[in-house]
């Protein structure tokens, strides 16, 4: 079991706006989206939970932060980083640069 805490982060987009399903699934996955949105809803209501098995994934993207078992979450999901723009397709790209103009 871990307990997940929300990190504060001024910067970002709320857990259901569609700019998560859509260029973060792209970007790292429907499973690691979906234990995203679970270890963000726990650590509002403050409930542990299972240790989600996408885990890594959340950590190298910077989601997610593990110290023991704590897990820090992001209370708002940041923009998809540049490193991780070459696992979206050319369209989603495409309609990322023209948000960021």
């Amino acid at each position: 079991m871990i307990r997940p805490r929300l990190w504060l982060s001024p910067v970002g987009y709320p857990a259901h706006h569609e700019y998560v399903r859509r260029y973060w699934t792209a970007a790292i996955g429907a499973g690691a989206v979906a234990d995203l949105l679970r270890v963000m809803q726990a650590a509002r209501r403050k409930k542990s939970i299972r240790r989600p098995v996408n885990i890594p994934a959340l950590v190298r993207s910077g989601l997610v932060v593990g110290h023991e078992d704590t897990l820090w979450v992001r209370s708002t999901v940041p923009p998809v980083p540049i490193e991780l723009l070459s696992r979206l397709t050319p369209a989603l790209r495409q309609e990322l640069t023209q948000l960021d103009r």
